[in-house]
Order: C-alpha cells, then structure tokens, then sequence
C-alpha cells in the first residue's frame, strides 16, 4: 500500500529529525555532515534541503524538539503546590536530574549549543515561559511566606537548578573520579538535593 504524500513527508522530517538529534548530540554542529545525517535517515540528503533549509536551521530545530520533550515532562510541576512550598527545591533538583537522565540528548544539544553554535536561537526565546512562569509565582508564594529566602531573586534560584542537575550529569565521569564517589550513588543523590535545597530555605 503506498503511503499518502501527506504522511510519507511526515514520516520522512520525523526521521530526520531523529537521526539529526542522535548524531548531534555525540558530535555536535560542525561534527555531523548532512550527508551523514541522510544516510542515518535513509532519505535523500535533498530532503534535508528542502524541509530545513541548512544544517544550521537543523539543529536548531533539534534543540527546539528536545526541549518540547523536556517541556511535556513537566506535567508534574502541578504536584507542587502552596501546601507543600518547603519541598519545592528538592521536587525541582529531583526532576531535572532525572530528567538529564532519560534525556541525555538535552544536556549534550545544550553543551554543543554553547560550544558550537554562533547564530542567534531565537526560537528558544520563551520556550519555557509556562513552566517558569507557574514555578516563579509559587516561589514569590514561598518567599511571601518566610519559607523561602526572599533575598534570592526567582532568576537565581532557578539557574541554581538548572546548573546543579545540568552539571551534575553532564560531569558526572570526571565528578566521580575528583570528588566522592559516593555523589553518584542513590544516598549521595538524595544529601546533595536535600543539603542544595536547605541553601534556599529560611
């Protein structure tokens, strides 16, 4: 049965676009050739040309792609709420830890992006405005409170999150060798989140 034109184009950027994550992610931008790409595909490098324009516009797309992936993942975020503001900083440092877990893709785009990329990626501009928007307002909630430090704005303490959990696994090889193994072990995990999340605390 042959496939609608419709859907066939589908299924071809669909395939492209998982191939292009899995290549740029081991070996960032200037690491994959289209033709590379193409072949991991199965598609006519042409293809590439026509629904991405260049391999720039590719990867760009592959981190807007990871991040809507990561963005789905944080459904969970509603499970915070007043009620429970003392554990947010364990909840969030907890999530996006696992999260570069299952992801490992969007902590390595995010390294080649910072290494490799000099154009502008305007298409992440606001591309986590609803997650953060919520967490800001529960946080302001916290610090209205006295259960969270008022001092800290919402800007550093959410890049405390994001930098905590992205370099906790994105070093965890040369980590574990310099500093305590037992880091990298469930009881090590889980004093880390708690001792990083009592420096955001009253």
């Amino acid at each position: 049965m042959v496939m609608p034109i419709q859907r066939r184009a589908f299924e071809t950027k669909r395939r492209i676009l998982v191939s292009a994550v899995s290549l740029f992610s081991r070996y960032g931008l200037n690491g994959v050739s289209v033709d590379k790409i193409a072949a991991a595909a199965q598609v006519n490098k042409q293809r590439i040309y026509a629904y991405y324009g260049s391999k720039t516009v590719l990867f760009e797309q592959c981190l807007v792609q990871i991040f809507e992936e990561v963005n789905s993942l944080e459904d969970n975020f509603h499970d915070i709420t007043r009620d429970n503001l003392g554990e947010m900083t364990d909840i969030l440092l907890s999530h996006y830890i696992n999260i570069h877990r299952q992801v490992p893709a969007f902590w390595r785009l995010i390294a080649w992006a910072n290494l490799e990329s000099s154009s502008s990626l305007e298409k992440l501009s606001g591309i986590k405005n609803k997650s953060l928007s919520y967490l800001n307002d529960l946080y302001q909630e916290g610090c209205r409170r006295g259960i969270l430090r008022s001092e800290v704005s919402f800007d550093t303490y959410i890049f405390n999150i994001f930098a905590v959990s992205f370099f906790y696994q994105a070093n965890r090889v040369t980590l574990s060798n310099t500093l305590s193994r037992g880091l990298f072990e469930q009881e090590g995990l889980s004093k880390l989140i708690h001792e990083t999340a009592g420096l955001f605390k009253k």
